[in-house]
């Protein structure tokens, strides 16, 4: 290997880690505004948002997985390799739960409830939350802004809870046994949702305090 190479072997690549968490983040909005979308105007008998969500969660694994072999390509990265793992795990694991949700509701044959698009316009401005975040994190110059997206997220995450809560609430209070098996699973794989965006949006603030 010459001079040349050696040298840039050992460059930062903040660009290329950059550019592929923008991209997930990217996906991320897109998949949740079609969730979002695909609920409002729900028709069992038309799986084509089901499809859409398989084929985001698939781009999603693919830009995980260039993510990782960036990570064993290059010796320097723009902040700890571990928070880059976590970070990009925490990014999938959000994919992987939207998929899921839309998923159970097609299996369980679940008949559509207001708490499902709720849940869902949480879920897309979460993400959109995380995008805002991706992007000011960048350089570690816009920390403001980055702090206070991740706070947008952990409201949002506590806006499900209750949303949560109050759902199964009125959801007992219907006394269909089936139902409420198929509807609270739906219910506990969407908060999830909020869930994993908030331990996104905490391996986001870590990394800000540790190279801010």
């Amino acid at each position: 290997m010459g001079i040349g190479n050696i040298f840039h072997a050992f460059q930062p690549k903040d660009k290329i880690f950059f550019v592929l968490f923008e991209k997930v983040t990217d996906n991320l909005v897109e998949m949740s505004n079609e969730f979002n979308n695909g609920l409002k105007d729900f028709d069992l008998n038309d799986d084509s948002m089901l499809k859409k969500m398989s084929d985001y969660e698939h781009k999603n694994d693919d830009l995980t997985h260039e993510i990782f072999v960036e990570l064993g390509k290059n010796f320097i990265t723009p902040f700890d390799r571990e928070d880059i793992h976590e970070l990009a795990t925490g990014l999938d694991d959000i994919a992987d739960y939207i998929y899921a949700s839309a998923k159970y509701i097609y299996l369980y044959k679940s008949p559509q409830q207001k708490s499902y698009t709720d849940f869902s316009l949480l879920i897309h401005k979460a993400c959109i939350e995380i995008q805002n975040a991706m992007k000011n994190l960048k350089g570690f110059k816009n920390m403001e802004q980055v702090k206070e997206a991740c706070i947008k997220v952990n409201s949002i995450e506590n806006i499900a809870d209750d949303l949560l809560s109050n759902s199964m609430v009125e959801l007992f209070e219907t006394n269909d046994a089936i139902n409420v098996i198929k509807v609270s699973s739906v219910l506990n794989y969407l908060e999830i949702v909020t869930d994993k965006a908030e331990d996104v949006a905490n391996t986001i603030e870590n990394i800000m305090i540790k190279y801010a």
